[in-house]
């Protein structure tokens, strides 16, 4: 066990990779939002992040970094942590993690809100290592705050698969990988707010898909309760209050939660390999975008018939690997 990271917590198909890495690598959990580690993390992940408009403001990860005790009201509360891989004094992976807790209801979500690692650490196992560390924190955070553990939720925001972007496969099949499902997007019709700062902006969301691993009990379930879900747009949109208008935030709420329903969700299988791609079928976004309203279907809502977008993206796929 590190510091920071039970490898107990790690998927089977990861480990192996992901425990030769750790020898290799410092992890810190970043404290001082004035330091140089903290502007090199946040750096990292707004050069990816910030162009899509998924990336909080440096001055609101400041604060959260500052003091990570975040009350949201009506009894939620998160605790925010940024992680950076350090390999000797080089930064080569950072990932931000907020352990949301709902009091009331008795839930816990986990937020895996960005993470990146440098070209040169791909595929040695530290992208499975950040995929794994926010299930350690939130066992350790609930030890700490409850006393006990929760009900609770590992939840990636992912984005739809698109034919012209094969990185969407390629993060899909990692989270397979990582032992992580997928909400049925025809029933968890999440967006993220839009975080850039728009005066007049023409949407208001972003379409995800809700990439899920549910720890403790429901461990391998196949389905979710519809309460369990639904504490995820409850506690998301709860943080983003804290540092966004309302009136970008309530539309993505409400859209979701309205389409929930009260059945239990099911979980959809991720692929884990390239025989298992056709798992990728009902995630394309043609697919899922249309479930949205023209608000909510971000900067580019362009998308095409599913059936044709998933032969596209085998074609592309197969292209790239011969």
């Amino acid at each position: 066990m590190s510091a920071l990271l039970d490898l107990a917590d790690l998927a089977p198909l990861d480990r192996p990779k992901a425990e030769a890495a750790l020898g290799r690598l410092r992890l810190e959990d970043i404290r001082d939002p004035d330091g140089a580690a903290f502007h090199a993390a946040y750096d990292l992940l707004d050069a990816f992040f910030g162009p899509r408009g998924e990336m909080e403001a440096r001055p609101a990860l400041a604060g959260f970094v500052r003091d990570p005790v975040i009350p949201f009201g009506g009894g939620m509360e998160g605790r925010y942590h940024l992680v950076a891989a350090w390999d000797g004094d080089t930064l080569v992976g950072a990932r931000d993690v907020y352990v949301d807790i709902d009091h009331d209801r008795g839930v816990c979500v986990v937020a895996l809100s960005h993470s990146l690692v440098v070209p040169e650490w791909r595929r040695t196992g530290l992208a499975a290592m950040l995929r794994a560390l926010p299930v350690t924190l939130a066992r350790r955070t609930l030890d700490a705050v409850v006393g006990r553990q929760l009900p609770t939720l590992v939840c990636a925001e992912m984005e739809p698969v698109d034919p012209a972007n094969l990185d969407t496969v390629v993060r899909l099949l990692a989270y397979g990988r990582s032992g992580y499902t997928v909400l049925a997007p025809a029933r968890f019709r999440y967006s993220q707010p839009e975080f850039r700062d728009l005066d007049a902006p023409a949407h208001t969301g972003i379409p995800l898909l809700g990439v899920v691993r549910p720890v403790g009990p429901l461990a391998g379930a196949t389905a979710l309760p519809a309460a369990l879900a639904a504490a995820w747009p409850r506690l998301f949109h709860g943080c983003h209050r804290t540092y966004l208008p309302a009136a970008r935030v309530d539309p993505s709420e409400a859209h979701c939660l309205a389409h929930l329903g009260a059945a239990d969700v099911p979980l959809l299988p991720l692929p884990v390999d390239t025989a298992t791609l056709d798992r990728l079928a009902p995630l394309m976004r043609g697919a899922v975008v249309p479930g949205f309203p023209p608000g909510l279907r971000g900067p580019e809502p362009l998308y095409g018939a599913p059936v044709a977008e998933y032969a596209a993206m085998r074609a592309a796929w197969g292209a790239a690997r011969a």
